[in-house]
């Protein structure tokens, strides 16, 4: 599908287009007909019709149905540039249609989250925030903090007669409330980024323990090499899981060691970054040999970053020779999962382990608004901080200016999130990260 917004949208369609008359055509109407270049026809076609204000973008749209193929749809393009359209930049789109008002920032950034969602909780997520429901919460705080807000202007005004149109402790319990529900809008995020962006899970472990076997088996497909030879995986190797409807982005490392090799000392520092990223570690043992100083001194990496961590001790269909309370005493209060890679064996266990410790933290549930945007979370702690400095001044008894002042902050740090407070710089910035043709 091909679709060309703007006021002269209608009439440049229809200079290409042979199969009857659009330009009278009213709203959410389909043609049948051809796209032609002068007498030569190029391909069959639907035409939609979508009249101002009731569509997608918020203008005239015309949306061509073609057959599918690369080749045909750039040629229906290139004819259609030729009439005097131009390409649409990265999310014009949907960036012409928040600045018509269609949808506010924050359902506009819900477009690109939809279209990105790669599980069903990463889906839901996104289609709440486009329905409009965290923007719904924020739209009622603002409306509270502007006629607060109006009232202290009104009472400066008639400063000299010492007159209050608003009761100072119903304004501080509104603040309160206030301030209460952001903080509990503000802790949905890591969940909210866990749907958005996936649970980092990095498997570490001393060369040649079945990492990269351990990743083949969870994924269930051959996406990394596997040989005898220690060392083999230079770089990182990343996979996708879904797991109970939510995104794992597992990576494979290289094995942490000392190295006299170049690449392979540049394999180790990448395995460092991503654990320094990574939600959950998935710790190798080679059940089959007897722990090394290599195994000590990784899980002590592990215990200085704090991760969240899973013992997997791998070969177990050979004689297992690795101190099981060694392991134990190394990874207190950490669950340990046995399996063999090589037989593919222990794996449902070790990912109802997975899920175990991601599902602790909860996931949102149905209809529930979280943040999935550090955007977002960093505009409603700004709101809730002069909130806080405006709640402060009215139990000092300081004058109506000072809390204006901060209730006004407030409002702006809110509308940083709808777009009714923003700057060009970081609207551009935003819908450059949107796919063509949204």
């Amino acid at each position: 599908m091909i679709r060309i917004s703007g006021a002269d949208a209608i009439p440049l369609v229809q200079r290409v287009f042979r199969g009857g008359d659009i330009q009278g055509s009213r709203g959410y109407r389909a043609h049948h007909g051809w796209i032609v270049d002068g007498s030569e026809p190029i391909d069959e076609v639907v035409l939609t019709v979508f009249r101002t204000p009731h569509s997608y973008t918020g203008e005239d749209v015309v949306e061509i149905t073609c057959h599918g193929g690369v080749f045909l749809g750039q040629r229906i393009v290139e004819l259609l540039v030729g009439q005097g359209a131009r390409p649409a930049q990265p999310g014009e789109f949907t960036q012409r249609a928040f600045l018509s008002g269609r949808m506010d920032l924050c359902q506009a950034e819900a477009v690109a989250d939809l279209v990105q969602a790669r599980t069903e909780a990463s889906r839901k997520v996104a289609a709440y925030q486009l329905e409009g429901r965290l923007s719904e919460r924020l739209r009622n705080m603002r409306e509270q903090l502007v006629k607060a807000c109006s009232l202290l202007e009104i009472e400066l005004d008639f400063s000299e007669e010492d007159v209050a149109f608003t009761s100072r402790t119903e304004l501080i319990a509104m603040l309160k409330a206030m301030k209460t529900e952001i903080e509990s809008i503000v802790s949905s995020f890591d969940r909210g980024r866990v749907c958005r962006e996936g649970i980092r899970v990095v498997i570490v472990g001393r060369p040649n323990v079945g990492k990269s076997s351990v990743l083949n088996c969870l994924v269930e497909r051959e996406r990394a090499i596997v040989t005898e030879v220690p060392g083999t995986t230079r770089d990182t190797v990343e996979d996708v899981l879904d797991i109970g409807g939510l995104l794992f982005v597992v990576t494979d490392t290289a094995g942490i060691r000392e190295s006299e090799d170049v690449v392979e000392r540049i394999g180790v520092q990448k395995a460092r970054q991503a654990l320094s990223a990574a939600d959950l570690v998935l710790l190798i043992f080679d059940g089959s040999e007897a722990l090394t100083d290599e195994d000590e001194a990784i899980v002590h990496t592990m215990r200085e970053m704090g991760k969240r961590e899973i013992g997997v001790i791998n070969k177990v269909d050979l004689r297992v020779k690795a101190d099981m309370k060694r392991i134990k005493a190394w990874l207190p209060g950490a669950p340990l999962a046995r399996v063999s890679a090589l037989k593919q064996e222990g794996f449902p266990e070790l990912i109802q382990k997975i899920e175990e410790i991601v599902l602790a933290d909860g996931i949102p549930h149905a209809g529930e608004v979280v943040l999935t945007r550090v955007r977002h979370r960093d505009s409603l702690s700004k709101a809730k901080a002069a909130i806080e400095r405006a709640e402060d001044s009215l139990k000092m008894g300081m004058s109506q200016e000072f809390v204006v002042v901060d209730l006004r902050e407030a409002l702006d740090s809110l509308g940083e999130i709808t777009g009714e407070t923003i700057t060009d710089d970081i609207l551009n910035r935003i819908f450059s990260e949107f796919c063509i043709g949204k």
